[in-house]
């Protein structure tokens, strides 16, 4: 059942790179978003507009390319950061939170879900929205950290327009 498990993942990772490989399918463009600031550890993009749907790359608590100093073991300030990340991704294609319909969170300890909580949280209550789908993972590490500066946190995103 593994074998077959991971067969038909890694065929959906072959089909679905090849869609953005080519950047159209069924006369949709695939394009990416780069907000100024956001600055990709990797080769990927911080999130492909595809039609009326928004896939956002993962967010790490990046700024200028850093944890900043008072935010390194600290996964409230790491989800604050993600979150403000996130936003700034959505604005630069012309949407907000209201628009997130899945968020996956990638979190290196869940004792920390309660903390995370608090700030993820009222990203949606305070504005009045109902919060997006949502599936969170405990993971061992993230990529971007480092010695003494580790990510707690990653969010990924799906919103439509």
């Amino acid at each position: 059942m593994r074998t077959k498990t991971v067969g038909i993942l890694l065929t959906l990772m072959i089909i679905c790179g090849g869609v953005w490989a080519t950047d159209s399918i069924g006369g949709q463009t695939a394009k990416p978003i780069y907000p100024a600031g956001i600055k990709p550890i990797a080769p990927y993009s911080p999130a492909i507009m595809y039609g009326d749907l928004l896939f956002i790359s993962g967010q790490i608590p990046y700024v200028k390319g850093a944890i900043p100093d008072d935010a390194k073991n600290d996964i409230k300030k790491q989800t604050a950061i993600v979150m403000e990340n996130l936003k700034t991704v959505l604005a630069e294609a012309g949407l907000t939170f209201k628009h997130v319909l899945k968020a996956t969170v990638f979190i290196t300890d869940l004792k920390l879900y309660g903390d995370f909580n608090k700030v993820y949280g009222p990203y949606w209550t305070n504005a009045g929205l109902t919060p997006p789908a949502r599936a969170t993972v405990e993971v061992g590490s993230l990529p971007g950290s480092k010695p003494g500066a580790p990510v707690m946190v990653e969010i990924s995103m799906i919103a439509g327009k």
